[in-house]
């Protein structure tokens, strides 16, 4: 099996912006990000399921990560459903489709002030800041986007939020001069994972909010 052809075509559905795999056990996990697009007479997450079923040989579970444009509301819906197989042979496949919408900002959410890369000494520093209180997070600049997570996560833990999260993978997404779009994933535990999405001045730029807008939402429990 090509992962690199099944996102290609994955990526050709209307609206897709990334994808990303996991295996666990016999299951192959697909992971797509999706910005808001005209409606198809076939539903994103049903022809998703039809492609990555066609290069499997495994069942397939797909998650759709849909982002909106409108004005900033509370909360997260989650939907989940049962998409059918395209044919008889083809595998079922669980989907899930996740509608995150903008939170206004809160106090216990850290703002990032700078994502520092020294190659000399081979350390990278993410610098966020919470209520006046900084706090810096350290990491191998070797390791380029996860390093960038990790430094993150720890500049977060510096803030005494009891954080166990830790990263999955880091992909830059979509290159321009001035910006780099990158989505993370997060391992929370209890076979629960953490997507996050931003774009940066940079790719290392890019993760530490990407890492940011993963985690967020737990820092208002964590961070009291």
């Amino acid at each position: 099996m090509m992962l690199d052809d099944l996102e290609l075509e994955l990526r050709k559905l209307p609206g897709v912006r990334a994808a990303g795999f996991d295996s666990r056990e016999d299951l192959l996990l697909v992971q797509l990000h999706v910005t808001p697009s005209e409606l198809t007479d076939t539903p994103l997450p049903v022809a998703a399921t039809r492609i990555a079923a066609r290069h499997s040989d495994r069942p397939v579970a797909v998650e759709v990560i849909r982002w909106r444009d409108r004005e900033p509301a509370h909360g997260v819906t989650p939907i989940t459903s049962i998409a059918p197989a395209a044919e008889a042979h083809e595998p079922r496949a669980e989907v899930t489709q996740v509608e995150v919408e903008a939170e206004p900002e809160r106090a216990t959410r850290p703002r990032l002030l700078a994502v520092l890369s020294f190659p000399d000494t081979d350390e990278l520093e993410v610098h966020l800041i919470l209520e006046g209180r900084r706090t810096i997070g350290r990491a191998p600049a070797t390791r380029g986007l996860p390093g960038a997570v990790d430094a993150t996560l720890a500049a977060i833990r510096s803030l005494g939020a009891d954080l166990t999260t830790k990263t999955l993978w880091a992909r830059a997404i979509e290159a321009k001069e001035d910006s780099t779009l990158v989505a993370v994933a997060l391992d929370a535990g209890d076979d629960v994972t953490l997507y996050g999405m931003a774009s940066g001045a940079n790719p290392i730029d890019g993760a530490a909010r990407a890492t940011l807008d993963a985690v967020n939402r737990r820092l208002s429990l964590l961070l009291v």
